[in-house]
This record gives C-alpha cells, structure tokens and sequence, in this order.
C-alpha cells in the first residue's frame, strides 16, 4: 500500500503584503500573556445579541421552512441574520491545487518533509525568501498538532522557516463541525428505553445504522436536523395559540409576534434548568427587601427539582439547545460569515470540553489566543476572511470550509487513481491524509499573492 499528501493553496482575501510579516506577530507573540476570560471570552453584548438572534431565526425557520402560509412574512428583516462579517458577493476564492507526493504526511517527520516538498522542490524557493512573510494554514486538529510539534523540535533552527514559525495555524470548520456532531451523538446518546434520548428517535425514525460510535456524517446530520425540526414544530403548535399551525397560518400574525413566539420557545423548551440560587445567610441582612416593606417574597422554584422530576423533558431541552447551536453554526458556515461563527467561539470551546473533546476546546483556545493576543489586528482580519471560501461564486448558501473543499477534491482524486488502474481498496485510499494551506506565492517577487 501506497499512501501519499494532496494539498491545496488559495489566494487570500482582503491580504496585502506587510500585513503578512512574520516578525511582527513573533514580536508580539514572545511578549504575550494568556487568555482571560472576562477579557477575551466572555462575550460582550453585541455578541449575545448576534447569538440569541441566530437561535431565533433558526427556530422561525424551521416554522416557515414546513409550513405553508408564512411567505410574506418570512422576508421581513426582523427574522433574517444578522450580518457580521459577511461574504463578498460574487468574490471566487482562488485555488492552486499542488502535484500530490508519496511523502507520507502522517507523523511529524512526514509533516516537516512535505513542507519542504511543497515550497522548497515544487515552488523553488530559498528558506531566506520563506522567512519573511506568515503563511496562514487551516487544517484538521491532528495536522495542527503535527505542525506544532515540528515547530517545537525546530525552536533552535536558523531561521523563520526552519522553525516552522511562518505557518499560523487555524483548525479547519469542517472538522470542527464534524467533531462536533459525533460529540453530541456520544452525549445524548443514551438507550431506546429512555425517552427522548437520541437512541430512542433513532428507533422511531428507523435509523439502525446510527448506533455506530462514528457513523456517516450526512446521514447523522440529517437526522438530527429531522430530530430538531420535530421538536421545534412540537413547540410551535404547543405556543401558537391556535388549534393547529394551519389555522395558525391563516391568522397572517405579523413578523413580531413570530419573534415573541419563537423567543418564548427559546426559553421553555431550549434553555436547560438552572440551578437555584443559595439561600442567604440567616444572620445577614435581607438588602432587597426593606425591613418596613409590606411587600410578600415569592419563592423562587427550585428548578433542579423540576429536572429529577422530569428527566426526560430536562433532557430534551438540552438536546435542543445544541440540535440549535449545531444548526445556527451550519448556517453561519454556508452563509459564509465568520462573524457569526466568532460569537458562537467561547460557546463552542465550553461545548467540546463538556463533551470530552479536549483537543477541539484547546484548539479553539489557541486561535481565539492568536486572534486577540498574538495576531496584529491587520493578520487576524486576514485569518477571519480566509476562514470560509465559496468556489463557486455562488456566494451566500454556498460557502464551506477551506478543509471541507479538499476532502471533496480527494475524493475525485480517488476514483481518477481508481480509473487508472490503482489496485488498492477504498479503506487503503482513505488512509491518504491532506493539508490544505491558505496562501499561495508569486514566482516573480517571492510574495504572497495579494487578492
């Protein structure tokens, strides 16, 4: 068996030439501190605008989406995304596919020979002339790890390049999204027996071959979109008002009360139990009640009670609450605004960690370190422009992941070897890794190429 690297370099977007230089981010790199969270991640009010306001039209759309009579309405501008960091109309990202190699990208080692392949026998440059400018490179996690290992056996070498500091990494979308969703199948998995776990609408929804630890991404997506799109219709026919969403419908209610409507279901049927807040001291005083004040305290439900009550109704919630984040994120990926992804960043990063994901919550931490710390605001720019690419020109809709794009061109690469003659299985190709970087370089000036 034969296994080799396929990788891809694109233009970059909004990029100019001495906003690349790599000194001044090692610059600010040697000089940074960590993260903090009331600094750099917890989220300011524009950002839990944009985040509330994704929930909502998502759950509007679902409506709108299986029930007819809500055209008119579903135009309105109260109920569409906010932009943030849209995508360019009609902008093509430009891709320079490489000529595969049998180097062996899998460890370390292999990572470091590639890159010496690509720039050094491919393009015919000098380390010298690779020194002086970043290369953004976007890539799964295993991929960053690697090259963060080169970079750390390197830390000594001669210079920018031979240390690997050129390559500024970012984690690629469509893995992230991907781990994402196996994430959650792991945690909500549970048995048929228990109601409302996943297990228990996969048998309804006869999805045997689901029970897999990874199954197919498109199939799992779209049964958790099926999953989600039940249960926020379930909410719309309980919240309405109305005896069905048809008479609903003919009611003609207006964009504000959709936006009520859909707030209400937010909070009731996505938004898990909190628990309650302590008791104050009995030997302290009461400051919010007067000690003339006639007014009565109500009691605050004890909402943890409520979920050992009702498991199956607490565990939906949960389930719903990231069936909408998982949606929300589709959403912003195929629209093509980072920006949108950007507010969901913190959210994401305490999801995999809840999940068990580490590796995906430490990479996200690295980037968001890199974009609010170490990057010059003019790089970080850069890096969030490049994060998405639209191959098509197509623009909002169709926008991926730069590492969704090369999975698709491996596999054409597949069944081009395929037809040629190659003699090895499927599950032997597979083993082909990929890199995909994000610039691409000018034979004449030894520059990245500025788009």
């Amino acid at each position: 068996m034969t296994s080799g690297t396929f990788g891809i370099l694109y233009g970059l977007r909004n990029a100019r030439a001495e906003h690349m230089l790599i000194a001044p981010i090692m610059q600010r790199f040697r000089k940074s501190q960590g993260l903090q969270f009331n600094l750099h991640l917890r989220p300011a009010l524009p950002q839990l605008r944009s985040f509330h306001n994704q929930l909502i039209v998502v759950i509007t759309d679902r409506l709108i989406a299986h029930q007819p009579g809500f055209e008119v309405v579903a135009k309105d501008p109260s109920l569409q995304h906010m932009n943030r960091r849209p995508f360019p109309v009609g902008w093509i990202t430009p891709e320079f596919p490489t000529r595969a190699t049998i180097i062996e990208e899998a460890t370390t080692r292999g990572n470091l020979l590639y890159h010496d392949e690509i720039y050094l026998n491919q393009f015919k440059r000098t380390t010298d002339s690779l020194s002086k400018y970043a290369i953004p490179s976007i890539n799964d996690q295993l991929t960053n790890a690697r090259i963060r290992a080169g970079q750390i056996l390197r830390a000594r070498d001669t210079n920018a390049w031979n240390r690997r500091e050129v390559f500024q990494l970012a984690f690629g979308l469509f893995h992230l999204f991907l781990n994402l969703v196996w994430g959650i199948l792991h945690a909500h998995r549970g048995t048929v027996n228990m109601t409302g776990s996943l297990s228990y609408f996969f048998s309804l929804m006869e999805k045997t071959r689901l029970g897999n630890d990874h199954p197919d991404y498109h199939t799992l997506l779209a049964a958790l979109t099926q999953i989600l799109d039940g249960l926020l219709l379930n909410a719309w026919r309980r919240e309405c008002g109305s005896v069905s969403l048809d008479a609903f419908a003919k009611s003609k209610p207006t964009a504000q009360q959709l936006h009520d409507i859909a707030t209400r279901i937010l909070n009731e049927y996505a938004t898990p139990f909190t628990a309650p807040e302590p008791e104050p001291d009995s030997d302290s005083p009461d400051v919010s009640v007067g000690s003339d004040s006639d007014e009565e305290v109500t009691p605050r439900a004890d909402t943890s009670e409520l979920a050992k009550q009702d498991i199956a109704h607490h565990n939906v919630r949960l389930l719903t609450r990231d069936l909408l984040i998982v949606t929300a994120l589709t959403r912003a990926i195929s629209d093509g605004d980072f920006g949108r992804i950007e507010d969901f960043l913190p959210q994401l990063a305490m999801m995999f960690r809840g999940l068990g994901c580490n590796k995906y919550c430490t990479e996200i931490l690295y980037f968001l370190h890199n974009l609010k710390v170490v990057w010059t605001p003019e790089f970080a720019d850069i890096m969030r422009d490049n994060m998405i690419i639209c191959i098509s020109g197509l623009g909002r809709g169709h926008c991926m992941g730069v590492d969704l794009n090369i999975e698709h061109l491996i596999g054409y690469l597949k069944d081009l070897l395929q037809a040629k003659g190659m003699t090895s299985t499927r599950e032997e190709e597979d083993e082909c890794p990929t890199m995909a970087y994000g610039t691409t370089t000018s034979e004449d000036d030894h520059l990245p190429v500025v788009t």
